[in-house]
């Protein structure tokens, strides 16, 4: 047996639901409304400054709605509700001032709703986009224009060629044509010189020749006499039916009567079939080529004297098929004229072609077969023109000239080919590539690229003529004609801008603009797709589905919808669609979805130096990458961990780790995520072990603070707010305490900004609404500020001044003793009011700590004393208490400590050591006894200077006598008054017995 003493060096190792002696030292059964600090001990908790009440202005807080918060800077910080009708209500943090918010969206039901989890906001500079996650998201029913895509063409001269026929066939179904075409002819010089003269040897007409018996020509024909050959010549002809030609510059010859014949004489081709019928029709375009050579030789008749010698012409002729026109058919024949003589032209062979031409078979004249006619684009193009005129389904106002081309319109969708890709460009609908798109052409024409011999895909271009003229321009990518281009935006998230006036407005993401002091603003919209066609640019995934949450990560905006994210383009957020169809791009949009044998619909997520980490009801992903570009074809989605995830609350940042809840089970855990990689699993932790029994199953607010180290924990419409304390040291956790703290009032929300935790409270029986604020950072002089010093709920200051209910008139009534003021605004509970005298705001160290309990007289507040000309604090009281575990003698064994328990303990005193600390008591149970308290004053009266509170900051050492065995102690420490109370360490006395057992 010996007598021992032994300190825990601090109190502030939080809850612990642990047997007695797994407990470490520093951890307690019971830690209520007091806050763990590794620099100043055991804090009572900050008071609870009245900022506003948010039910007492011109636009109130609802019963239900979803509460969110904004902070902008230090000096701006705001609480806003979505009431679950829509309507949209700002705060500020500060001042407690209503904020104007101007609805410019009208009539919408976007934001309407019947749980308050539906609505999500995400906060991005003076932008607070807000969705719901009942509606569905739509499609609209704009879609890219497609008024004339289909319905017109573009025929495109590529080159100027003699001796080439620019042939277009022009259609709109599969009806087909056949195309005959010569292939073969003969040529056979029918009558010449040597045979188309009369008897008498003269000439005869051209009409007349081949018509009664034929004789060579003499000197009586004179120019025309057989020896000078008069049939020598080449020509080019050019037959179509009926058509009329000349046999231009024929020598002529003298006729029977001593008349010239014609040496330009006129005819009209008549075309004979093989049935030896003439005027055959729609033979057309047949070119050919004679040419007839001859000389004049000697001929010899007679014998003797007799024999005479004549001159004789002899004939060759050539021929040659220069293009073989349409419609003709085998077995045609027909006849021309040449320099006075008579020729068959026979078709011994055709080809036949089948195409769709039911608009228009264009098949103009081919282009002169000699060099000596020149030949332009104008008269090409005009050629084409009037031949699709002719056809009788297009009319001049159809076809308009652009440049080195024609565009055609029709009112109906149709197409185009031509047999002569070398001479002509057909641009109708659809190229292979984009060098066949002419550089000169209809402003607003759209095309498709078919890409069939490269790597990219299909995508459409449309033309923008310079100035939006047609002729010159550029080919640029655009939407797939008739596809829908724009996400609905009455479906779509909404936001709610922070404007240039400090003010607020509601807006669908559409581009709306609105002036302020004569400055005109524009909202942001969602855009439309650009380019592409559902196939190349689809829309986002998240069409037709809920979006449950939206994040931000690497500058793109994210959207969880089902299994899938979508990121939007970096630094565009509102852009979801890709910029090119042609290939993907490293600032495209990225669409990928989680996989896993669970549902893994996405909830929420929270940013990592590694990637995205993404978190579904019952597993963990990452979104990352391997590369140093983040893009659609780098990203990636990893498993994490299959842990359960309240969906209902929100991930927070611990600073290097991740900590979330999970509701699985009867009660919540929270949980902590480390060493996370691209990689591998992370480490998980689940920090709320200690305290498994601590938590209500239904937590749904979550706040966070990385600088104060500390996160709160709440339901929704209780009083209880959990908290969790910690403290790394590099690699270290050296504080991880769980406290919990009871509020006047039941909580509808809690944010932390800054340093302070705000939190709306509701009071009263008509469930009015406060704001309430805490500052988390209390500094160790509490004399330094009124907030730290007094600790009351709904902390507010009742000022000398007279004026209004928030400067009320305090009267004395000298009869009853009592001091009476007006109830200010947002005293609503029923707890106790006290009140607390700091006389001198100029000098608080010289405050008096005058302390009062008030009572409420219907619409006054009364005080017993003369409280009248000094400014003082009122608020509610509550009371910070501490239950100690069993204590026992320890040892530390490497970084164990153990307690103990099979010792016999008798503890004789134990001494707490404060800080600041005013008022305090101290309940000792002890079993089969009656409890004892305690009631210290550590600067009892008497004992202090006048005019000086009653505050000390000495380290104070307090002993609590016990003289009892230790497992039949129980010790709690409170304090209700409003002066601090900071427990440093406790030490306690007493006999250890180990009863002579060794340990091993």
């Amino acid at each position: 047996m010996a007598n021992v003493t032994q300190t825990v060096p601090n109190l502030t190792q939080g809850i612990s639901q642990q047997p007695d002696e797994y407990k470490v030292p520093g951890q307690v059964k019971e830690m209520i409304n007091a806050l763990p600090d590794v620099t100043q001990g055991l804090l009572k908790r900050p008071a609870g400054k009245f900022v506003t009440s948010l039910s007492d202005g011109t636009n109130n807080s609802t019963t239900n709605g979803r509460w969110f918060h904004y902070y902008r800077d230090e000096n701006e910080q705001y609480i806003g509700q979505i009431a679950q009708n829509g309507v949209v209500k700002i705060w500020d943090c500060l001042t407690g001032d209503e904020k104007t918010v101007v609805d410019g969206i009208g009539n919408s039901n976007y934001l309407v709703h019947s749980g308050d989890e539906d609505i999500q906001t995400l906060t991005l500079n003076d932008f607070t986009y807000i969705n719901n996650r009942s509606k569905t998201v739509e499609m609209d029913t704009l879609t890219e224009p497609d008024t004339n895509f289909g319905k017109e063409i573009f025929i495109e001269l590529k080159s100027l060629s003699y001796a080439k026929q620019y042939a277009v066939n022009i259609f709109n179904n599969t009806n087909t044509s056949t195309v005959t075409t010569a292939t073969r002819i003969t040529v056979t010089m029918v009558n010449s010189s040597n045979n188309y003269c009369d008897s008498s040897f003269y000439m005869r007409t051209h009409a007349n020749r081949g018509n009664a018996s034929n004789y060579r020509c003499g000197t009586q024909a004179g120019d025309g006499r057989d020896a000078y050959a008069p049939n020598v010549g080449t020509r080019i002809f050019s037959v179509d039916s009926n058509k009329t030609l000349v046999d231009e510059g024929a020598t002529g010859g003298t006729l029977n009567g001593g008349s010239l014949s014609d040496t330009n004489y006129s005819y009209q081709v008549n075309v004979f079939n093989a049935a030896n019928q003439g005027s055959q029709q729609n033979r057309k375009n047949l070119y050919f080529r004679i040419a007839t050579t001859g000389q004049s030789v000697p001929y010899t008749e007679g014998t003797g004297s007799s024999q005479q010698t004549t001159y004789q012409a002899r004939y060759t002729t050539q021929y040659d098929l220069l293009h073989g026109g349409e419609g003709w058919l085998k077995g045609d024949y027909f006849y021309v004229f040449m320099k006075d003589a008579y020729y068959k032209i026979a078709i011994d062979e055709v080809s036949e072609s089948i195409v769709q031409a039911n608009l228009a078979l264009v098949r103009p004249q081919p282009t002169p077969f000699d060099t000596e006619t020149t030949i332009t684009a104008e008269s090409i193009l005009g050629d084409i023109r009037t031949a699709i005129i002719a056809e009788g389904n297009f009319t001049n106002n159809d076809i308009t000239t652009i440049g080195t081309g024609l565009h055609i319109k029709h009112s109906g969708v149709f197409n185009a080919s031509t047999p002569v890709g070398e001479l002509l460009n057909v641009v109708a609908g659809k190229v292979q590539d984009v060098g066949d798109l002419p550089s000169q052409c209809k402003d607003g024409m759209v095309v498709e690229i078919i890409n069939s011999e490269a790597d990219e895909d299909n995508h459409f271009v449309k033309f923008f003529g310079n100035n939006g003229k047609d002729g010159e321009g550029t080919w640029e990518e655009c939407a797939k004609p008739g596809r829908t281009i724009r996400l609905k935006r009455s479906t779509m998230p909404i936001v709610l801008i922070r404007t240039a006036d400090g003010n607020f407005r509601l807006s669908e993401l559409d581009g709306s603009t609105y002036t302020i002091s004569g400055t005109q603003f524009s909202a942001p919209q969602w855009d439309d797709a650009l380019v592409g066609d559902d196939i190349t640019n689809p829309e986002p995934s998240f069409v037709g589905k809920e979006i449950n949450k939206m994040l931000f990560f690497r500058n793109r905006f994210c959207i969880l919808a089902d299994e899938n994210i979508v990121l939007s383009r970096p630094g565009d957020f509102t852009n979801f669609f890709a910029k090119s169809a042609i290939q993907f791009v490293a600032s495209d949009p990225i669409d990928i979805a989680a996989s896993s044998e669970y549902p893994a619909i996405l909830y929420d997520g929270i940013q990592t130096n590694t990637g995205l980490v993404l978190f579904s009801k019952n597993q963990q992903f990452m979104l990352t990458t391997d590369s140093d570009v983040f893009s659609p074809q780098t990203a990636k989605i990893n498993a994490l961990s299959t842990y359960n995830f309240n969906f209902a609350t929100n991930p927070v940042s611990l600073g290097t780790t991740i900590g979330f809840l999970d509701n699985a089970g009867k009660f919540s855990r929270f949980f902590e995520m480390a060493q996370l990689q691209r990689e591998g699993e992370p480490e998980i932790i689940e920090q709320s072990k200690v305290v498994s029994r601590l938590f209500e199953k239904d937590l749904k607010l979550i706040s966070n603070s990385r600088e104060n180290s500390v996160i709160f924990f709440s339901e929704e419409g209780t009083s209880t707010l959990y908290g969790y304390r910690y403290f790394d040291n590099i690699r270290e956790r050296k504080l991880a305490a769980w406290f919990k703290w009871t509020l006047t009032g039941t909580i509808q929300y809690h944010c932390m900004q800054d340093d302070f935790l705000f939190v709306v409270v509701r009071n009263g029986s008509n469930n009015k609404d406060q704001l309430l604020k805490y500052a988390i950072k209390m500094d160790a002089d509490t004399y330094s500020i009124a907030e730290n010093r007094v600790h009351l709920d709904h902390l507010m200051q009742i000022p000398r001044l007279i004026g209004s209910t928030s400067n009320p008139t305090v009267t004395y009534n000298a009869t009853t003793g009592k001091s009476t003021f007006a109830k200010p605004v947002g005293i609503e509970s029923t707890n106790q009011i006290v009140a607390y005298d700091i006389d001198d705001t100029n000098n608080p160290a010289t405050a008096i700590g005058r302390y009062g309990q008030v009572t409420i007289n219907g619409s006054n507040l009364e005080i017993d004393g003369d409280w009248t000309g000094q400014d003082f604090l009122i608020g509610y009281l509550f009371t910070m208490e501490i239950t100690l575990p069993t204590i026992y003698v320890t040892r530390r064994e490497g970084d164990a400590v153990l307690s103990d328990s099979r010792a016999n303990t008798v503890i004789h005193r134990a001494s707490f050591a404060f800080g600041p600390v005013g008022l305090y008591q101290t309940t000792l149970s002890r079993t089969g006894r009656p409890d004892y308290s305690q009631t210290f004053e550590l600067s009892p009266a008497n004992q202090y200077i006048a005019n000086t509170s009653s505050v000390v900051n000495n380290n104070k050492l307090q002993s609590i006598p016990i003289y009892d065995r230790n497992t039949n102690v129980t010790l709690k420490v409170q304090s209700t008054h409003p002066t601090p109370a900071n427990i440093l360490y406790m030490t306690w006395e007493g006999i250890y017995n180990n009863n002579f057992y060794t340990r091993v």
